[in-house]
């Protein structure tokens, strides 16, 4: 993530760190693994920071073997580096770097700890044997989201929210652009910047300039803080919103209409069994519909959505998932979804 916030040396002894206990028993090898996460944010700050926090614990609801340390603040590559250290130092079985900006740390790193599986939000940063990439499809992503909205306009018009035009948020602008004309011929898609991935205020005055404008179908693209400040507003206004990362109902609960949430248990249970195995091969990860790295939230919370509409929807997810709807080559990550 372009707008990564490195780990504060002091979180690990401070406040800024979360050791999180597994509550039930389920899993068929039982070996104690625990897992690093080196975080942006906490969770209730960014629905970015929470995909990964429900990820895990979704894993730990299977499996009481595993524990969980949570880092947060990760403003300075340098600092985090004895942090990060450390935690592998009193047990760390698996380090997640939910950062790219942490990249030349994660290679040091995983120089020095071979026996440890790594994975850092990248692209194509492998390094054998231990240090994976992991990646999402933003085409896939911003395709969903903005089909969904267009269907919900009632002129055609969507809004799109981005922060500071970083890659990947011009290629799931892209995404949304090619989902809303699937929708309706006719969709516009208005593209307006917060310049800033963490400013809720910036968000929520672009988000009323669309308001204003009479859009209120809007994806926020960032997933990160900034988007906070336009769910809130969404709530407040009625408008209908969608962001991916996790799940945008905790800041909005009835506006927030769709999140395409990252599933990272995907990616963390197979490094979790190579922890087991001491078999370690760095993979790239890309999460996708079709590999259930993508999800999508219910309608339950809204009344926004039509039965008819939410089948229809869950075609178009489908239809992600089995390459049946092709999508141009990404430019983010070229050979992946």
């Amino acid at each position: 993530m372009l707008n990564s916030r490195m780990l504060c040396g002091a979180c690990l002894l401070g406040a800024g760190i979360a050791t999180i206990q597994a509550t039930t028993a389920n899993a068929a090898d039982d070996t104690p693994v625990k897992i690093g996460l080196i975080m942006e944010a906490r969770p209730e700050v960014e629905p970015w920071s929470l995909a990964w926090h429900d990820s895990v614990e979704a894993m730990k609801a299977q499996d009481s073997s595993l524990s969980v340390v949570e880092t947060y603040d990760a403003y300075d590559a340098t600092r985090s580096e004895p942090v990060i250290r450390q935690l592998i130092d009193t047990g760390g079985n698996v380090i997640a770097l939910s950062t790219f900006v942490l990249t030349d740390v994660a290679k040091v790193l995983a120089t020095d700890y071979p026996e440890v599986p790594m994975v850092l939000t990248s692209f194509n940063v492998i390094q054998q044997p231990n240090l994976s990439s992991a990646t999402a499809s933003y085409l896939e992503i911003g395709y969903a989201t903005c089909w969904l909205l267009a269907k919900l306009s009632d002129d055609g018009r969507v809004g799109y929210i981005g922060a500071q035009k970083a890659p990947f948020e011009v290629e799931s602008y892209e995404g949304c652009q090619l989902g809303a004309k699937a929708a309706n011929p006719a969709a516009e898609v208005t593209l307006v910047n917060s310049n800033s991935f963490v400013d809720p205020q910036a968000n929520r005055e672009q988000t009323q300039s669309l308001v204003d404008k009479g859009i209120t179908e809007i994806f926020l693209g960032s997933g990160t803080e900034d988007a906070v400040g336009g769910l809130r507003l969404c709530e407040t206004v009625g408008a209908h919103c969608a962001t991916w990362g996790g799940d945008g109902r905790k800041w909005a609960p009835t506006a927030s209409v769709l999140t395409v949430v990252l599933d990272w248990s995907v990616v963390l249970d197979d490094l979790v069994k190579q922890a087991r195995s001491g078999q370690l091969e760095a993979k790239q990860w890309d999460l996708t519909f079709g590999n259930g790295g993508l999800k999508v939230t219910d309608f339950s919370a809204t009344d926004a959505v039509s039965d008819e509409l939410a089948s229809e929807f869950n075609e178009i997810v489908a239809g992600l998932g089995s390459l049946a709807i092709e999508l141009p080559e990404s430019k983010v990550h070229p050979g992946v979804r």
